[in-house]
């Protein structure tokens, strides 16, 4: 939420070029619309909003696999976009990051009780949704590391 987000904005004197906008991020229609410079009704206001394109994406401990799919099939071209509906288009250079709970291995089980397995990443999940695509790479994996949370021991 905005609420949450701004403070640590400010404190990292990004404020002034990172805003906040309440979708279901469910609804593709909506992200898209949001993500590619086009006219959009924010959910939290009900009032039109146009912004420039997306450049960075970052989500910290949230999964939505269904988003996840959409970002990494996108196209850096609009002559590239694929043809499902709706279809994505980022900008070459837009940045997607992630903090999320995984398995420390693939074969390694989750022996936690928050979150909920289905809820947790497999060991090379994102890198395989993001890395080397049957009809070419189409976003370079700049770092793939494991760690634990400070109070838990959970793998991120």
């Amino acid at each position: 939420s905005a609420r949450r987000c701004e403070p640590l904005w400010r404190n990292r004197r990004i404020d002034d070029i990172t805003t906040s906008h309440l979708l279901n991020l469910n609804k593709l229609d909506l992200v898209n619309d949001c993500f590619t410079n086009t006219t959009f009704v924010d959910q939290a206001t009900k009032s039109e909003k146009s912004q420039t394109a997306v450049l960075c994406i970052y989500a910290i401990r949230f999964l939505n696999r269904k988003l996840l799919s959409y970002i990494a099939s996108s196209a850096s071209s609009i002559k590239n976009v694929d043809h499902k509906s709706p279809s994505l288009y980022l900008p070459i250079g837009t940045i997607m990051a992630m903090s999320h709970f995984c398995k420390p291995t693939q074969t390694a089980e989750w022996n936690f009780d928050h979150p909920k397995v289905s809820n947790v990443l497999d060991r090379d999940e994102l890198s395989t949704l993001f890395g080397n695509k049957s009809d070419g790479e189409k976003w370079s994996i700049l770092k793939d590391d494991i760690c634990q949370d400070g109070d838990h021991g959970r793998t991120l």
